[in-house]
C-alpha cells in the first residue's frame, strides 16, 4: 500500500490549515453559517433531512445502506452506524476513503487530498463528503486512486495539478 508523504498529510492536519476557513470568516456570514457544521463526527441537527446513502464494497463483497443526515460526514455517520469503512486520516488529505459515485451527489469541498479533474470524475473522499442527495458509490482501491494523482511517487509531480494544491478557480 502506498502512503502519502508525510509532508503533505502534516501540512494537511495542521489544525491551522484544517480550520483556517472557519476562522477566517467573517461571521454571520451564510458561507459562515454553512460550515458551522463541518467538524467531523460532532452530534448534527437530530431534524436535519437525511438522504440513503448506499456503499459498494467490492472487497467484501458487500453493500451498505444507511440514512446520513446532511450536516454529518459520511464516514463518520457510517461507523456511528457500526459499519467497517476504510478510512486513515479521516481529514480528507489521503485516498484511503475513496469511492466513485454512481448516482447521486456530495459536498466535499473540503477534500483536499482529490484532485479537481477526480472529483469532476466522479470521485469522492468519505470522510469530508456530505449527502446532498441519495447516494449509491463504490469504494475503490486506495492505492489506484493515488497513482491517478501522484503517479507511482509523490516526487513525480502527479497527473496535474489541483486538489491539495490550490485550484486557479
Amino acid at each position: 500500500m502506498m502512503f502519502i508523504p508525510s509532508l503533505l498529510l502534516s501540512w494537511c492536519t495542521k489544525s491551522s490549515n484544517i480550520c483556517a476557513s472557519h476562522t477566517q470568516m467573517n461571521a454571520g456570514s451564510a458561507s459562515n453559517i454553512k460550515r458551522q457544521r463541518r467538524h467531523g463526527n460532532l452530534p448534527g441537527d437530530v431534524n436535519a433531512k437525511k438522504y440513503k446513502v448506499t456503499i459498494k464494497d467490492p472487497a467484501k463483497n458487500v453493500t451498505h445502506s444507511v440514512e446520513v443526515p446532511v450536516d454529518r460526514y459520511i464516514w463518520h455517520s457510517m461507523e456511528e452506524q457500526g459499519y467497517d469503512i476504510p478510512a486513515s486520516c479521516r481529514h480528507g488529505c489521503c485516498t484511503t476513503c475513496a469511492v466513485r459515485i454512481e448516482q447521486g451527489s456530495v459536498d466535499q469541498e473540503e477534500a483536499l487530498g482529490l484532485m479537481k479533474a477526480l472529483r469532476e470524475q466522479g470521485y469522492a473522499l468519505l470522510c469530508v463528503s456530505y449527502p446532498e442527495s441519495d447516494l449509491v458509490a463504490t469504494l475503490q482501491d486506495a492505492d489506484e486512486v493515488y497513482v491517478k494523482q501522484f503517479g507511482n511517487s509523490f516526487e513525480s509531480g502527479g497527473k496535474e495539478w489541483g486538489g491539495v494544491f490550490l485550484d486557479e478557480d
